[in-house]
């Protein structure tokens, strides 16, 4: 994986060293080794992300092949109030939505519906009743769990 992480924060070589880190970990849990050597990511922290754009992290494909995406932004909130802790259970949960988008389980349409899986969803359905979603939730902890047993 091409990985760059750079904004709010990314100065700090600790928080940039666990970033890094968990996210080739994520990646190869979700997507293997082989898939993780073709993504390219872009990791940027932003000072109160919540604040102004009402969560904590986005995946954005960047690329232009939407029917193959390998180039994605993890956008993060890495205000100073969050520990390293809360930032790398979001990046595990932004980590599952790109797992979703590389292997197609999640197409987002221009007019704002969904695809997850073989079912459409209209911009209606309420964020806790997304499926994708709660996928993220149900892995962000066991991924974050895994890393930290073994990050030191």
């Amino acid at each position: 994986m091409n990985l760059y992480i750079d904004g709010y924060r990314s100065h700090n070589k600790e928080l940039f060293r666990a970033l890094e880190n968990a996210a080739f970990d994520y990646a190869e849990i979700l997507l293997g080794k082989r898939m993780t050597k073709h993504i390219q990511l872009e990791i940027k922290l932003t000072k109160d992300l919540k604040k102004k754009e009402k969560a904590y992290g986005f995946c954005h494909i960047i690329g232009d092949d939407l029917n193959k995406p390998r180039e994605f932004m993890i956008e993060l909130d890495a205000s100073m109030k969050w520990d390293f802790a809360q930032i790398l259970t979001w990046l595990a949960h932004e980590m599952v939505h790109l797992k979703q988008f590389v292997k197609k389980e999640l197409f987002d349409y221009e007019y704002g519906a969904t695809q997850w899986k073989s079912r459409a969803y209209s911009k209606k359905v309420h964020y806790d009743d997304q499926p994708w979603e709660k996928e993220a939730y149900r892995l962000e902890g066991e991924l974050y769990e895994m890393f930290e047993e073994n990050y030191e």
